[in-house]
């Protein structure tokens, strides 16, 4: 509790960004947020109206009504959730969705002919360009050129329809980062001021805002995963009332509902838990499970099975297994959807490392001395007495059915599968492992695969950074020639 105290008090702190004063002289004027724009006593602007994007847009030629949508829609605070191709009915379309019960779809020209359409109540009653549109509208022109189509200053049904279809084939092939680009619009993100904040879209983990606000709460939880510690909430409600956003005795779930509903929250909350806190505690709490595991096998040795724990060696083996995978999902899934900070990174082969070591000092056999009587079968194999023997040295063959994170060698293979400057500070330890592995096995014995794959990992890193570049070889070359000495003498 204390930790959301201290994160509130951080958030009132904050100062006020230039678009939120913008938004604000906004609302004060009279214009809302989301809803159509009403039409009681509106004038058409007569000078150009500067939307969210950046360019500007001639409204004189438009109705009032239309104008005053236009107005309110191309300066609005919307944010693109997720974007998704769907096949229906009509035809195939990009589905925008945005963070409002809104989803504004662009039709392919080809197969429906050209159309856009929202799924909110405006559109769905009038058939008139809402506020959705015209904002995703001004993104995109500002964002996607084409050579047919060059931005457009004008905002009627005919040129957005038009524009937007000649964009359908550049959605697709933008379509992973479309919604990244599409949001940074924002004047506060694509300012260079000192009001511009941490890129706030994650467009592979997480994807929806939901996902992302979980992402950062989960960070004052001592032991749930984002996505264990989401179960906690329910449904955010699409109608916006301050009663909606309140939930009793839970402060989590209340900052969980205006993160998602108001953007200037979100993105207060992002600026204070950045990607860097999210991913480090996310790896924290992985490393505390591995830990765990240990625990809980020694205890089972020790006290023999319970109620609560009966993790013996094959299942302590496959929990070692899944966390491993998954901290390594946490890395290639976090760093493609953005930049972390080298520390961050290289916890990941730390922890990797840590856990590898941590199986290699248990090459034993655990039952040799257990004071409680173990039922076990006649051919039960050696490796299930041995943690080591069952990841390392002999580990078993599983079907070809099963994840392939149990069929690797353990730790091994994904540290080969990283770029060698994330883990060559961990070359000692690695080293040290690998003496040990060799020391395990037996003179007469075969070296496992792990010993022989870490031993080349070790070996080409040492050949690439010590191996003398061609240029200081031909140099040495050139200064041993009795030729080159006799001539540098002359000169």
């Amino acid at each position: 509790m204390n930790s959301f105290q201290n994160l509130s008090r951080a958030l009132e702190e904050m100062p006020t960004t230039r678009s939120q004063r913008a938004r604000g002289r906004g609302r004060s004027a009279g214009r809302g947020r989301g809803g159509p724009a009403s039409s009681h006593g509106s004038t058409t602007p007569a000078v150009p109206v500067r939307g969210h994007s950046g360019l500007f847009y001639n409204l004189q030629d438009m109705s009032p009504p239309s104008a005053a949508r236009a107005s309110q829609g191309i300066t609005a605070d919307f944010f693109v959730d997720r974007v998704r191709r769907h096949e229906s009915e009509r035809g195939a379309y990009f589905a925008f969705q945005l963070n409002r019960p809104a989803s504004v779809r662009i039709y392919n020209p080809v197969e429906e002919g050209q159309d856009i359409e929202c799924t909110c109540e405006d559109f769905q009653t009038t058939r008139a360009i809402c506020v959705h549109i015209y904002w995703l509208f001004d993104g995109l022109n500002a964002l996607l050129d084409t050579s047919t189509a060059p931005p457009s200053g004008r905002l009627d049904r005919t040129d957005i329809v038009t524009r937007a279809s000649a964009m359908y084939g550049l959605i697709g092939a933008q379509l992973p980062s479309l919604p990244t680009v599409l949001n940074a619009t924002h004047d506060e993100l694509a300012s260079d001021s000192d009001d511009a904040v941490e890129d706030i879209r994650s467009p592979t983990f997480p994807d929806a805002r939901a996902d992302q606000v979980c992402d950062m709460l989960s960070v004052f939880d001592t032991g749930r995963l984002p996505d264990e510690f989401g179960q906690d909430f329910a449904p955010v409600p699409s109608d916006d009332t301050p009663q909606n956003f309140y939930v009793p005795h839970s402060l989590a779930a209340t900052i969980y509902r205006l993160a998602i509903r108001d953007e200037s929250v979100f993105r207060r909350l992002r600026r204070v838990i950045t990607h860097d806190v999210c991913a480090n505690a996310h790896l924290s709490k992985l490393r505390a499970r591995a830990r765990d595991a240990f625990a809980k096998l020694d205890s089972y040795i020790e006290d023999g099975p319970t109620v609560n724990n009966n993790q013996d060696i094959p299942r302590c083996a496959r929990i070692l297994r899944s966390i491993v995978d998954q901290i390594c999902q946490t890395r290639n899934i976090r760093t493609s959807s953005g930049p972390l900070s080298t520390t961050v990174v290289m916890r990941v082969p730390e922890i990797l490392v840590e856990i590898l070591q941590e199986v290699c000092n248990r090459n034993e056999d655990v039952y040799y001395r257990i004071g409680w009587e173990r039922e076990t079968g006649e051919d039960e194999p050696d490796r299930n007495r041995n943690l080591y023997a069952y990841l390392i040295d002999d580990p078993p063959r599983f079907s070809v059915s099963a994840p392939s994170w149990m069929q690797e060698t353990f730790i091994v293979d994904r540290l080969e599968q990283m770029p060698a400057h994330e883990w060559r500070h961990l070359i000692e330890r690695l080293t040290t492992i690998l003496d040990q592995i060799r020391e395990h096995t037996h003179p007469e014995d075969q070296p496992p695969v792990a010993y022989r794959k870490l031993d080349g990992m070790i070996q080409d890193y040492t050949t690439e950074a010590f191996e003398p570049s061609s240029s200081s070889v031909q140099r040495r070359l050139t200064l041993n020639d009795p030729r080159e000495s006799q001539r540098r003498r002359l000169e």
